[in-house]
């Protein structure tokens, strides 16, 4: 009897002792990690209803933003500006804090109401998340739009190409995610330009150079773009957007009857892009922190000869699986694009990736809300575009983040400023990104 005392006193004080250890250690932790163990922890709230979402759709109704009145972008003597609204909400399910919906639309188009995109990342493992990641919308954007640069330089030389296949891999990386300084980044983009014709090699670099020339959204990430972002704290106007329950059923959209998105078979992998970022298989405070990843995404024609610039992009996620998702592009005034545009996928990545920040920097800092969202708008130029001396800008970044907090103006402002800083997709275009980019002409390197 005795000695079973004795046992059960030494295990109760071994308990004791790890008990005593592990608050100690919790709280030498620093509050932002143990704020997002907290957050990885907690299982999302149930709800009865949830609102049915394809991955890929088209909106009901034009996009109305709270914080800014849209603007259409002026159109004179040869060139065709675009201005792109954007707008992100929350999606309340309890097997992802991070789903969310991406809404956008081009200004200035009579009839048209853009579309929503489906954003998720982080799914269970074994699970396929509910969409893409906004990364993975931004890369695909920037793909897309390259390949129809390409097709359009090719017209306006007059030359026939039989196949075109673009490669972007974007490099991305936090650094020190965590601290006060914490920042994220877009280190670099390699671009694979993959054509089969029978056009000479000198014409071929002209068009790739015309291309590269005209291509806005790699004008953006490979200058410095102004953006103007800023901050409205309970604001008016939440009854339009706001998070709500909801789900998506399938990976596949269809509109029309047009296959939209689709997880492939097997997960697919570029021809000529070589990863550079190894996975060294345990992911801790310090590497997630510090976390250095890649998304690619591969364009290529479908040949419909009603719809010329209409692509198919396979595209990776932080997940191991491959997305098949498709691009169009306007073709005549009025024109209803089978799919989203390139632009509208690039402007929608860029909002959905700043709201995955505010997600996780408002988990860091354990802040109280009732609700955010955030409303963009890009401005792109090209001028020049029926001529050899086409050229493309990404002018201006207009970024509004709104939250509904009791929170202190302090406390908010240091939400924000994080959340901006953090953002890749953003940080991109603010900082001037190394642009690598390869010409293949016949299955062979064009120097």
């Amino acid at each position: 009897m005795k000695k079973s005392k004795k046992v059960v006193l030494v295990i109760a004080s071994i308990i004791g002792v790890i008990a005593i250890a592990g608050f100690i250690y919790w709280f030498s932790m620093p509050s932002e990690e143990r704020n997002m163990i907290l957050f990885m922890m907690e299982k999302g709230e149930t709800y009865t209803n949830y609102q049915e979402y394809q991955v890929i759709d088209r909106n009901e109704d034009p996009l109305a933003p709270a914080s800014f009145k849209p603007s259409v972008a002026q159109t004179i003597d040869g060139a065709v500006n675009r201005n792109i609204v954007a707008i992100t909400e929350m999606v309340k399910n309890e097997n992802s804090k991070m789903l969310k919906k991406g809404m956008m639309q081009s200004t200035g188009i009579d009839d048209y109401t853009g579309w929503h995109l489906i954003a998720d990342e982080g799914a269970a493992e074994g699970s396929n998340p509910f969409g893409p990641s906004p990364l993975s919308y931004y890369t695909s954007g920037l793909a897309a739009n390259l390949h129809t640069q390409i097709l359009w330089a090719a017209g306006v030389k007059g030359v026939t190409l039989d196949d075109i296949k673009v490669e972007v891999l974007n490099k991305f990386r936090w650094h020190d995610m965590m601290s006060p300084d914490g920042a994220g980044f877009l280190d670099e983009t390699t671009t694979n330009i993959i054509l089969q014709s029978s056009a000479s090699k000198e014409v071929i670099q002209e068009i790739k150079e015309m291309a590269l020339s005209s291509w806005t959204a790699g004008e953006g990430l490979r200058n410095e773009t102004v953006i103007e972002p800023t901050l409205i704290v309970n604001g008016e106007n939440w009854e339009k957007y706001h998070a709500t329950p909801g789900t998506s059923l399938s990976e596949e959209s269809f509109v029309d009857g047009f296959k939209l998105s689709s997880i492939t078979a097997i997960p697919k992998k570029p021809e000529y892009l070589k990863p550079v970022v190894k996975d060294d298989g345990v992911l801790g405070f310090d590497t997630m922190a510090n976390m250095e990843f890649e998304i690619f995404a591969i364009a290529e024609s479908v040949e419909n000869k009603e719809r010329p610039y209409l692509k198919k992009i396979t595209v990776s996620t932080p997940t191991p699986e491959t997305w098949e998702i498709y691009s169009d592009e306007f073709i005549g005034d009025n024109d209803s694009p089978l799919a989203p545009t390139s632009l509208e996928y690039f402007t929608a990545g860029t909002a959905l990736c700043l709201t995955s920040q505010t997600t996780l920097v408002s988990a860091m800092m354990r802040l109280e809300f009732t609700d955010y969202r955030v409303e963009d708008q890009i401005d792109y130029r090209q001028e020049a575009i029926d001529s050899v001396k086409m050229v493309s800008y990404t002018d201006t970044v207009h970024s509004h983040v709104l939250i509904q907090s009791n929170e202190s103006q302090e406390r908010l402002e240091q939400f924000y400023n994080k959340s901006l800083a953090l953002c890749f997709a953003g940080e991109g275009l603010k900082n001037a990104t190394e642009m690598n980019t390869n010409l293949y002409l016949n299955g062979k390197e064009i120097k």
